[in-house]
């Protein structure tokens, strides 16, 4: 689960690169280097709103302007790191020292609360059922033998194998939403399921794709940390009670989604 969000031409092409960073703490107990002026923050795009690389090239987004309150409240600058998400869900990238703190689009799980220290949920999300314009799929119903793409080590992945027996379609997963994109406009897969937050805006700038269906699954986005680091955990927590009091994150939801934030968008 957010506009300048809609000027994502640049950011649908978009393949994950991954790129390496050096390990900086955020000086709350995340990270593994010496730099406490800097909040390390490992994220994936383009998922938009809340992760994209704007106009500028720089990434910006819902996500990355919470993570901004975050590194004023600790005195701060916020150093982004572009990774795959299976590292950042798995918990791999924060116990390697990679980053502080992780800011992707991480819905709650079970097992992701037993490798991560999550923080209170910010965001309730559902997911979304793509197709291409014009084609012969409506529905789920439609898809025998056709190729959903998902992506990697997600939860939009887990639902779309737990259906796909059922359906008669063949899963294909994909390191990013760009990708999907891509292979949705190639012709290589024919419909995607993935969140319907970042499905919502992305499809308004991929002129073939559109959003046929949601699927609610009542899920939620927390940011996450290191298990054992309950110290920035804190601040994160404090960071977005404070937010919710103050009217800041009403302020953002705006900005990013174009509709007024009501209490049940992130509960």
């Amino acid at each position: 689960m957010n506009t300048t969000a809609r000027r994502a031409a640049a950011a649908l092409a978009l393949i994950g690169t991954g790129l390496a960073a050096a390990a900086c703490s955020s000086g709350t107990g995340g990270g593994g280097g010496e730099n406490d002026d800097t909040l390390t923050v490992c994220t994936n795009v383009p998922f938009e709103p809340f992760e994209f690389k704007g106009d500028g090239g720089d990434i910006v987004g819902f996500d990355i302007d919470l993570m901004n309150l975050l590194a004023e409240r600790l005195d701060q600058t916020v150093e982004i790191v572009e990774i795959d998400f299976d590292s950042i869900q798995s918990g791999a990238a924060l116990n390697a020292g990679t980053c502080d703190i992780a800011a992707a689009g991480i819905s709650i799980t079970d097992e992701r609360e037993q490798a991560l220290g999550l923080s209170q949920p910010y965001f309730r999300a559902d997911q979304a059922f793509v197709t291409v314009k014009g084609s012969d799929i409506a529905s789920l119903d439609d898809l025998e033998g056709a190729t959903v793409a998902v992506q990697s080590a997600t939860t939009g992945e887990s639902y779309a194998n737990s259906i796909k027996d059922q359906y008669g379609f063949e899963v294909r997963s994909f390191e990013t939403m760009g990708d999907i994109v891509a292979s949705m406009n190639s012709g290589a897969s024919q419909a995607s399921i993935a969140d319907l937050a970042t499905w919502t805006q992305m499809v308004e700038v991929a002129d073939d794709l559109q959003l046929t269906d949601s699927i609610e699954t009542d899920e939620h986005y927390a940011f996450a940390v290191q298990k054992d680091d309950t110290e920035l955990l804190d601040e994160v927590n404090a960071m977005l009670d404070q937010a919710f009091e103050d009217g800041t994150y009403a302020e953002l939801y705006e900005q990013w989604f174009h509709e007024p934030y009501t209490e049940g968008d992130a509960e």
